[in-house]
């Protein structure tokens, strides 16, 4: 039996975390000898889910053994990807954000405009006639309900809303709200995290030729978490930004429940492409960007258009 080893993006978060142990459940039904693993530290939502349904945590890995083959879940953003990539032999992508990944080789590869990973699983699984169990699909569905907020995100599509409604039934699962707001609650703790884990909590880098920028994400039930320690956040986020020789930084925090996105940048360039891009004035630091509340689907498309016109 072929050996594979399943992975997310750095910085992982619950779709891409539970999206490798599905997918590695996935390729053992095919035979292979599959291990999911994570780059990174769990966030609070992602521990919650494990310990409530008592999932295994999988190890963390950066690097990743070169010998065996590799699938890439939730991700295709070489930054975004284990560090020594380019050794590695990548023979499965499974992920439903924009291309950024080539290859010198064929692989298989299946990408789909829907709210999260777990939902192209689902069809995986139908296609071949594999079972879900209740514990899969436990976590196909909270992997739906973190990547879509409750159905409030605009990446959220029917066929998302028609997965989910199967997976309920696998599951037993009658009350999305009931099962996802734990989830949401978990996620917003956040006031004892050190600033450093805070502003680092979900955040993504992109490269657009020889610019690199960092766009960070907390969603959560309670925005003074983060927004009654914007000067502290300021502060780590002029380090990050010349630590990582970054051309622009930010950090949406996203109001789950209001379903507002005010998001932090430093002073100077980064406010003024903050006011361009998204018409939105900065004030002390802060701008509204009223209801973008994905990253994916409405702050990356419009900041890939102005640093691709550079």
């Amino acid at each position: 039996m072929n050996k594979i080893q399943v992975i997310g993006h750095k910085n992982p978060d619950t779709d891409c975390t539970l999206s490798a142990i599905i997918m590695a459940d996935f390729l053992t039904k095919k035979w292979y000898t599959a291990t999911a693993y994570i780059q990174w530290e769990l966030n609070k939502e992602t521990q919650y889910l494990l310990e409530t349904y008592n999932i295994s945590k999988p190890e963390i890995k950066t690097e990743l053994d070169t010998g065996n083959e590799v699938c890439l879940v939730d991700h295709n953003e070489p930054s975004q990807a284990p560090d020594n990539l380019t050794d590695l032999n990548i023979t499965w992508l499974i992920d439903h954000h924009k291309i950024q990944f080539e290859s010198a080789k064929p692989l298989k590869i299946r990408i789909e405009p829907l709210c999260s990973t777990a939902s192209i699983l689902y069809k995986m699984y139908i296609a071949e006639w594999y079972e879900i169990s209740s514990e899969i699909a436990t976590m196909m569905l909270a992997c739906i309900m973190s990547d879509s907020l409750l159905w409030k995100s605009p990446t959220t599509t029917q066929e998302d809303k028609a997965i989910a409604s199967e997976l309920q039934k696998i599951a037993n699962i009658s009350d999305l709200e009931s099962f996802a707001m734990p989830m949401f609650e978990a996620k917003s703790d956040l006031w004892d995290m050190p600033v450093k884990d805070l502003i680092q909590y979900d955040y993504k880098n992109f490269e657009f030729g020889e610019k690199k920028i960092w766009v960070g994400t907390l969603e959560t039930t309670n925005p003074w978490y983060g927004l009654g320690r914007k000067d502290e956040i300021l502060i780590w986020m002029q380090d990050l930004k010349q630590e990582q020789n970054l051309d622009f930084i930010m950090l949406s925090i996203v109001d789950i429940l209001w379903e507002i996105n005010t998001s932090i940048t430093l002073d100077g360039n980064d406010s003024e492409i903050i006011s361009k891009v998204f018409q939105s004035p900065v004030e002390n630091n802060l701008s509204n960007l009223w209801a973008r509340l994905s990253r994916k689907k409405q702050i990356i498309p419009d900041l890939t258009e102005y640093f691709n016109s550079l």
